[in-house]
């Protein structure tokens, strides 16, 4: 993989895509977020004020959308959320095309005999009915010699028809990303002319390429906003993206999750494909004995439940899915049978960040597609358990709570649940899966949605509440039941945040739930209740909590009522971060045994001197 070639790229795309949008804003009257042209619709057209230009009456509608999203999230926001969305989309079409994992079997980026013109062009009679394409209307473009705009066109709708099995990233409910599409696609330097210009084995080697091209793309913005005085919801996702080596990742997901497979199975083959997996400590005759007792014994495949609570764009969750691959291989499941097996039973991710959250579910479906060229029907397609953190403040922005009680359909009781629910995630784009979850009767917000789904007359003093209100507690009652759940083993690199920084709400909220670990978020995740009992926490962090003061009593935590099983001392140098860090993994069980320790502070090529076993 040349990640030289990909970082080049990601920073020049992204540069070039803000800048194509915003042409594309100002084109349409939208030049800010004061400077909004009016639009109105005369007969079949729509006219824009100061344009002499006249547009298609369906263009309305669609700029509408625009200038509403501008108003609500800013004319900055807007135009940084439509580049990314694109970016996905153009990295996600091209390795599904060199895996040939397109349904209709042709490329949409590229030719495989290097033509300038992408396959799809020139087999649009194969693909109008599953792309639903206005034949007559290519026609008439191609009459004219507009071969960009019958490309963008066929690609749009590429876009929808993929929205079935990877909405997360093809949705098609957003017409309006249509008219955002830079006008130059084919010829000169272009969003998809650079892109071909990285080996194609980038795409070919593995999935993790998805990984680093989106690290590549925000870490300009990471550097510039290191200075900000607050740390508003919008910085976070930004200012905590990290992406995690290769080794360190497999280092903990075999030392957490292997391990509970090798206690239930001692002899499994799989043991000599973990090159990473330390072996247990040598312990005293009666610790050994409590340690039996608590271990894993014959776990089924299909029972073993892993969070990865800071899932970024999915590097983590992707090896997690390997090595549970091979447990239900070993256990003799159907290849065929286990991916969806996997993704419906065993893994589950959580971030705040959208743009990630799409390339984490995306590179999972990846996965998946390659282990069962079947995934995409209907039989076997699974939507991965990896989901965009919300808040609510949809339902904050509005008087929900009066609107229930007007329309005299709910209990005291369901609007009391329904209320703990919506307060719960209040905070929930900050806070994300540091949030704590109360116990609410999740039963009583499902009948809320029966009700205003049923028997709920819409009026114009409830249309939003009834319009858009289920939708959005069907996501929220989704993020609880993850985040209250209890999961045999948890594998991070958490967010290093001070949280000195933060919006008052949230540090008063972290400060009052983690008293033990408040200085930082990465601290934290040490002491979040996603773990069972007996379960294991493998985690990558800044080696502070190791050492200060303010650390004490989460040390004095860690020390009763867990169990480091083992532990890498890194120090400088092993990765992209600034800060000395260690990775470990703890078992949630106060048994006071041995653990296994390397120092590798000192070393230049840490993953090397930890498998000569250097500073144990």
């Amino acid at each position: 993989m040349d990640k030289r070639a990909l970082q080049t790229y990601a920073e020049w795309a992204k540069q070039n895509l803000e800048n194509q949008i915003e042409v594309s804003l100002k084109a349409l009257g939208i030049n800010s977020d004061n400077d909004i042209k009016q639009a109105r619709k005369v007969g079949e057209y729509t006219i824009i004020d100061e344009d002499s230009n006249s547009y298609s009456a369906d263009l309305y509608d669609k700029r509408n959308n625009i200038t509403n999203l501008i108003k609500s999230k800013g004319y900055k926001n807007v135009i940084e959320e439509f580049a990314y969305t694109w970016f996905n989309r153009i990295i996600a079409l091209r390795f599904m095309e060199v895996h040939d994992f397109l349904p209709h079997g042709f490329r949409v980026l590229s030719s495989r005999d290097g033509s300038f013109e992408p396959e799809i062009l020139k087999n649009l009679n194969y693909v109008k009915d599953d792309l639903k394409l206005d034949m007559s209307f290519i026609t008439s473009l191609n009459s004219q010699g507009k071969i960009e705009e019958v490309y963008r066109y066929v690609l749009f709708k590429q876009c929808n028809a993929l929205s079935e099995i990877l909405p997360m990233l093809f949705s098609n409910e957003n017409a309006y990303l249509e008219l955002l599409l830079p006008k130059a696609l084919l010829k000169g330097d272009t969003i998809i002319t650079k892109l071909l210009e990285i080996d194609e084995n980038s795409f070919l080697e593995d999935v993790e390429v998805i990984g680093w091209l989106y690290q590549f793309y925000v870490a300009n913005d990471r550097q510039e906003f290191r200075d900000a005085k607050v740390v508003t919801k919008d910085l976070i996702p930004t200012l905590t993206q990290v992406f995690t080596p290769d080794w360190i990742v497999r280092y903990m997901t075999e030392n957490s999750l292997g391990r509970l497979w090798l206690e239930s199975y001692p002899n499994s083959s799989i043991k000599s494909e973990m090159k990473y997996y330390v072996e247990d400590a040598k312990q005293e005759e009666d610790i050994q004995k409590k340690i039996n007792e608590i271990k894993y014994k014959n776990v089924n495949p299909e029972d073993i439940k892993v969070i990865e609570p800071c899932c970024g764009s999915g590097h983590i969750l992707v090896y997690i899915f390997d090595l549970l691959f091979k447990m239900y291989e070993e256990k003799g499941y159907q290849q065929r049978e286990i991916p969806s097996l996997i993704l419906s039973k065993n893994i589950y991710g959580l971030e705040i960040d959208k743009r990630a959250t799409q390339l984490a579910t995306f590179s999972l479906i990846m996965k998946a597609r390659k282990l069962n060229n079947r995934f995409f029907n209907e039989k076997y397609y699974v939507e991965p358990n990896v989901i965009e953190i919300y808040d609510s403040r949809f339902f904050l922005d509005f008087d929900y709570k009066s609107q229930m009680i007007n329309l005299k359909l709910f209990s005291d009781d369901e609007i009391k649940a329904t209320t703990e629910l919506i307060e719960t995630f209040r905070y929930a784009k900050t806070i994300g899966s540091l949030l704590i979850m109360p116990k609410i009767d999740i039963s009583l917000v499902e009948n809320v949605i029966d009700k205003l789904t049923h028997k709920a007359v819409i009026t114009i003093f409830n249309n939003t509440l009834i319009a858009d209100g289920p939708k959005l507690l069907k996501r929220l009652i989704n993020q609880y039941k993850i985040m209250a759940n209890k999961y045999d083993v948890m594998i991070t690199n958490p967010p290093y945040l001070g949280i000195s920084k933060m919006e008052a709400n949230p540090k008063q909220y972290l400060s009052a739930k983690y008293p033990n670990s408040k200085s930082d978020m990465f601290a934290m995740f040490m002491e979040t209740p996603f773990v069972k009992k007996n379960g294991f926490r493998a985690m990558v962090n800044p080696d502070s909590w190791m050492f200060l003061v303010s650390y004490e009593e989460l040390r004095k935590q860690i020390i009763f009522n867990e169990s480091i099983v083992n532990m890498i001392h890194l120090g400088l140098g092993a990765f992209d971060a600034t800060v000395q860090t260690t990775s470990f993994v703890i078992r949630n069980s106060p048994i006071a045994g041995n653990g296994v320790y390397f120092r590798l502070v000192d070393e230049k090529d840490k993953e090397k001197a930890f498998l000569m076993g250097g500073g144990v």
